[in-house]
């Protein structure tokens, strides 16, 4: 079952949902509405290293991977 949860992002919303036995809780970011909506499911590891991230780059201390993949 899926769980929506309270965003202060306008445009965003994020849902809680059951991942499996080997995620556990998830959640799926959502930006947009109807067909023009894009999404990304991530687990609760995947998130804090996310928002680690998005704070960096909040507070303009980003710095640019240059690396290949």
């Amino acid at each position: 079952m899926a769980t929506d949860l309270k965003t202060q992002t306008e445009g965003v919303t994020l849902t809680r949902f059951y991942g499996g036995k080997d995620n556990g809780s998830c959640v799926q970011v959502t930006v947009g509405y109807g067909l023009t909506c894009s999404s990304v499911r991530l687990t609760r590891e995947q998130a804090a290293t996310l928002a680690a991230d998005l704070q960096t780059f909040a507070q303009g201390k980003e710095e640019a991977d240059y690396e290949i993949y």
